[in-house]
């Protein structure tokens, strides 16, 4: 089901109203999958080394992000801490800039919006200036977002121009389901309010590595798609963790996610937001 996404970041910087940028050219780097394509655009230039035991780290959030060009980073210790204050951190939604969509973000404070230049996004956030985790967040159309697995075919239509420009190899995890329900719309006084709608989202956890002559590089990623409005419009968010040289602490990470974010993500406006960034 899954095929192939070739994109490298080229640069991030903040814009005038304080949200990061990422510039992307043609994959001439790392390929990444195209189950999370466009979650990971932002995942940068890092290298790792060979994979290792996860050491004993103290928890430390990432230096404060001011939002200029970032070309990713490295593993070590500070990656280490970064992905164990993602595992302990609380918890605190955050919202996209036109308030329609509230994510729970470990450690939320340390996250900064970024956009994508290349790609219109409803949603974005890097952690910290390193890239030691993205999350981002698009929106799809279909015929009818009801049927159940029509919101991901869409996204993975969405990334197919993406594909074909570096193999990645997929490690495929069994998929984690839980029951999700989009905002009810505004009942007209006197009315009874219509049945609650409740929704079986998917989340399609993998690891993706992908090779370069110049580096290698590994992720553990998960998205999932959500019929978030009206009949037609999808959400698709994704998260992307750079493994780098501490593949368990990004897995604890990457699982997180499954279990403590993407349940319990919140649309708070009834309708489609109009603006992509």
């Amino acid at each position: 089901m899954l095929e192939r996404f070739g994109a490298l970041v080229d640069s991030v910087r903040r814009s005038s109203d304080g949200v990061g940028s990422c510039r992307l050219r043609p994959a001439n780097g790392f390929a990444v999958a195209r189950v999370v394509a466009l979650a990971l655009v932002a995942a940068g230039c890092s290298t790792a080394s060979g994979a290792q035991p996860s050491r004993p780290v103290a928890a430390a959030s990432p230096p404060k992000d001011d939002g200029k060009q970032a070309q990713g980073g490295t593993g070590g210790d500070s990656h280490s801490a970064a992905l164990e204050q993602l595992k302990v951190a609380p918890i605190t939604r955050k919202p996209d800039r036109q308030n329609a969509v509230h994510v729970p973000l470990p450690d939320a404070e340390h996250w900064t919006r970024v956009r994508f230049l290349t790609l219109k996004s409803l949603v974005g956030f890097r952690y910290g200036k390193d890239h030691h985790a993205i999350f981002a967040g698009f929106v799809t159309h279909v015929d009818d977002n009801s049927v159940q697995g029509a919101c991901n075919k869409s996204f993975e239509q969405m990334a197919a121009p993406w594909v074909d420009a570096f193999e990645v190899e997929l490690k495929h995890e069994p998929p984690v389901a839980f029951t999700w329900s989009a905002p009810q719309p505004p009942v007209p006084s006197g009315s009874a309010p219509p049945v609650k709608k409740i929704s079986i989202v998917d989340v399609d956890p993998l690891r993706a590595k992908t090779a370069t002559v110049l580096a290698r590089e590994s992720y553990e990623a998960a998205w999932a798609a959500y019929p978030a409005w009206g009949e037609k419009a999808c959400l698709v968010l994704g998260v992307a963790i750079p493994a780098r040289d501490d593949p368990q602490r990004a897995r604890a990470v990457r699982d997180r996610f499954l279990q403590e974010v993407f349940p319990k993500v919140a649309v708070t406006s009834h309708e489609e937001p109009k603006e992509r960034y």
